[in-house]
């Protein structure tokens, strides 16, 4: 149940709380006052995709804020964490926050989650109708879904069964048909890919050998300038060519601070660094003179690197943008080889795997079908009976199951018949309000006032199934009135005995059945707007429902009248509720 909401700076609301209740709450107000403001907080509590556009304006965040609670028996959608989110009581809060930067923030029991994860909760949580969900009931999609949820665990877990099992034969039939390529393209597709396999083999790539080859490369085209710079500096240290070279003037200083040695401490440190200078000179000089030596000049060595780094660059403009790579696509094209040359055989398998599991899927089809049909008529009867009880008395409702030949569908029976993951079924609702008119789906025939009882009496009827514990109705009064509308306030008021039910109405017949009401109206202070909810005690319900019976100022008359209706009410829900 959803106990309290709190909404700050969200549309034209600067700030609003809200206590709700168990039973039928309704919120009324002039039109445009901004009722539906109050249902897209809600929706954001359930995981509706955030919109900068709702800050208000001035602010620089939105935040709604819900506290629910939770009755032992109600199931949580599984989540990435273990423990609760609710306490030792049930109740927990969901939080939204958005931002300016168009950034928005989801929390469950003060946990930030991804709005997947608040998703899950809220399809559990809460049934929220408004308009375009009015609208969606004309869809024939939607009427497979509400026949299958009406038939119950059963059907469910038959149409879940062929679900898998048909996306199976999908995954198969597609092996299927990649295998059965034309003849010629697949032959010349091998072809292909031999010759690739072949060509990258000869090559017989090395991992590293690009970068090593490279480094040799340069170290060739430069081998008179490294050989030149070797030879000056060891010129330079040896002294072979010169008078005197480094390592011989560093002998001399060791041999002059030897003469010293003993008379001056301070220079003992000196003399010693001196002659280490002199061991890493004979050194260096050892190492320059063998490099020297060593300076390959080799140019038919360069021809040879150069032609390798070009067949290299070559295969990686086909195969890939590193040697890894190009290994790497030999591997795959090796797999593909193997199994475009064994096509022959593992088709011939899967087409008996094809035809075993669409002949057990047929069967299953058939079995949901039948199902279906049984389901059908005790659905057809229990609509019957709501739509009358809402005032459409000579209305027929039928439920049109229908399938469709293919030649390449599944065998049911003597028929092949085209197949979805949801069976071989095409289930569209019928209705024909007034007497004399032939069945006709609802989008060719339905109005607006007959759609919202449609939608109430589905409503009505699976409420008992899918243990939605909130139901949200956001002006299902559309293009109703008078006794119709007094039947909707009784059904709601029997929907409110096992759920809390939650409406934006416009009319007073509904609003009298309300067990809590909040008056939605717009404000304006120092030059702005805001909208602003107030709950109603006993005598501004009065109030209320006479100005939406009068549509003007409220007089004595429409206040009695107003009395009488909520009377008269509270006996209906007495006696519907037991």
């Amino acid at each position: 149940m959803l106990r309290e909401l709190h909404i700050n700076n969200f549309a034209l609301i600067d700030e609003s709380y809200l206590e709700f209740g168990e039973g039928l709450t309704v919120l009324t107000g002039e039109t445009g006052a901004g009722k539906t403001v109050i249902i897209e907080a809600m929706n954001l509590l359930i995981g509706e995709r955030a919109d900068t556009t709702l800050i208000r304006t001035g602010s620089a965040q939105a935040h709604v804020e819900g506290l629910f609670s939770l009755e032992p028996s109600f199931v949580t959608p599984k989540f990435d964490w273990e423990e609760s989110f609710s306490d030792a009581r049930g109740e927990f809060v969901i939080s939204r926050i958005i931002s300016n930067e168009g950034k928005s923030k989801c929390y469950i029991g003060g946990r930030l989650v991804a709005l997947s994860s608040l998703q899950s909760l809220g399809n559990n949580l809460v049934d929220l109708h408004g308009q375009h969900e009015h609208q969606s009931l004309l869809k024939p999609t939607l009427h497979l879904d509400c026949l299958d949820m009406y038939g119950g665990e059963e059907l469910l877990k038959l149409r879940g069964e062929f679900a898998g099992g048909y996306r199976k034969l999908s995954d198969l039939r597609e092996e299927l048909e990649r295998l059965r390529l034309n003849e010629a393209e697949r032959l010349k597709r091998i072809d292909l890919l031999r010759f690739q396999i072949d060509e990258i083999e000869r090559a017989n790539l090395q991992r590293g050998e690009e970068e090593s080859l490279s480094r040799e490369r340069a170290i060739l085209r430069n081998a008179e300038r490294l050989y030149s710079a070797s030879h000056r500096a060891y010129q330079a240290i040896s002294g072979d060519e010169t008078p005197q070279g480094a390592l011989d003037c560093v002998r001399q200083a060791v041999q002059e601070m030897k003469t010293v040695a003993g008379i001056d401490e301070s220079l003992d440190e000196i003399c010693r660094t001196l002659e280490s200078l002199s061991y890493e000179m004979e050194d260096c000089a050892r190492s320059l003179n063998a490099y020297q030596e060593g300076v390959d000049f080799r140019p038919g060595r360069l021809d040879e690197i150069e032609s390798r780094l070009a067949l290299v660059d070559l295969l990686k403009k086909k195969y890939g943008k590193s040697i890894e790579e190009i290994v790497e696509y030999k591997d795959k094209a090796e797999v593909e080889l193997d199994e475009l040359a064994g096509s022959g055989n593992r088709a011939q398998a899967l087409e008996g795997e094809v035809a075993e599991l669409g002949k057990e899927l047929g069967l299953l089809a058939r079995k949901i079908s039948d199902a279906r049909k049984r389901t059908a008529l005790r659905f057809e009867k229990e609509v019957q009976l709501q739509l009358q009880e809402l005032n459409m008395t000579r209305a027929k409702f039928k439920v049109a199951i229908e399938q469709e030949s293919h030649p390449d569908g599944l065998p049911v029976g003597e028929k092949r018949l085209r197949a979805s993951r949801q069976g071989v079924d095409r289930v569209e609702f019928l209705i024909s309000p007034n007497p004399g008119e032939p069945l006709k789906p609802l989008v060719k025939i339905a109005s607006g006032g007959e759609i919202s009882r449609i939608m109430l009496a589905l409503k009505i009827i699976l409420a008992g199934i899918d243990n939605i514990p909130i139901l949200i109705f956001d002006e299902i009064d559309v293009g109703i009135g008078g006794k119709t509308a007094s039947a909707i306030g009784q059904k709601l008021a029997l929907l409110a005995r096992n759920h809390q039910v939650i409406c934006v109405t416009h009319l007073p017949q509904i609003a009298s059945f309300a067990d809590r009401h909040f008056y939605v109206y717009k404000k304006e202070v120092d030059g702005r707007t805001s909208i602003r909810v107030e709950p109603l005690d006993s005598e501004g319900r009065t109030n209320e429902l006479a100005r939406m019976l009068s549509g003007m100022a409220v007089s004595e008359v429409s206040r009695k009248h107003a009395k009488e209706m909520i009377k008269s009410a509270e006996k209906v829900k007495a006696a519907v509720r037991g």
